[in-house]
């Protein structure tokens, strides 16, 4: 995707839908919101619309553990999967305990898609778990740039700035993760290319929140 990127985004700035469209797509992608993008995907023309769900299908297998994409890696070799497919390589590899593996999928994805924020935020995790807390700083804010309303990429800031012994800055990034969580998730409609709310089946109540991020301070004030 590296040389791809580069021509969607200068197509799209010069005002070509089917480029625009795709962005979305990959930013959809990006959060790792499959099932929207599987209903955005459907808006394409046929050839590409199938080329779109041929790849989301590969991925959520993989997610859902039905299939491994080290045996057949060029089965997701489109360039507009290749970058998530190293995410997820690299969760896995970590999860596994490879943590090298890890890092270098990590960095492959940022070669193809320099605006993967969870890219980022992953390869911040490794660098925070070794103790390179500037470094983990430094990747976690390039991925709240891109991505400000990842309550995840808040979360990860939290346990930074705990370790760094900022509290204020802690319990300021805890607290934005939770607002995050608890708005009701928007999506484009495919459409219109419009906001649209989805519907909360479970909505969660306030008290619970409450309670979880007290918890959730209380620990990492604990741990030392």
């Amino acid at each position: 995707m590296g040389g791809m990127l580069p021509d969607l985004e200068a197509k799209a700035l010069a005002g070509d839908p089917e480029a625009q469209a795709l962005l979305h797509f990959l930013r959809l992608l990006r959060r790792k919101e499959y099932q929207e993008a599987r209903v955005y995907a459907e808006g394409f023309p046929e050839e590409l619309r199938e080329r779109l769900l041929a790849g989301l299908s590969l991925l959520v297998a993989f997610a859902e553990g039905k299939t491994s994409l080290e045996e057949a890696p060029e089965r997701l070799e489109d360039p507009l999967f290749a970058a998530e497919r190293e995410v997820l390589l690299g969760v896995k590899a970590v999860r596994e305990g490879r943590r090298e593996e890890a890092e270098a999928r990590f960095q492959k994805a940022l070669a193809l898609d320099p605006h993967h924020h969870r890219a980022l935020s992953n390869l911040g995790n490794l660098y925070l778990e070794r103790g390179e807390l500037e470094a983990a700083l430094d990747l976690y804010q390039r991925a709240l740039k891109l991505a400000p309303e990842d309550p995840l990429v808040h979360e990860n800031l939290a346990a930074l700035y705990k370790r760094k012994g900022d509290l204020d800055r802690m319990i300021a990034h805890m607290k934005q993760a939770t607002r995050l969580k608890m708005r009701p998730p928007v999506s484009l409609d495919p459409l219109t290319g419009k906001p649209q709310r989805r519907p909360l089946h479970r909505r969660i109540p306030l008290w619970v929140w409450v309670f979880l991020l007290t918890l959730l301070a209380y620990l990492l004030l604990k741990k030392p």
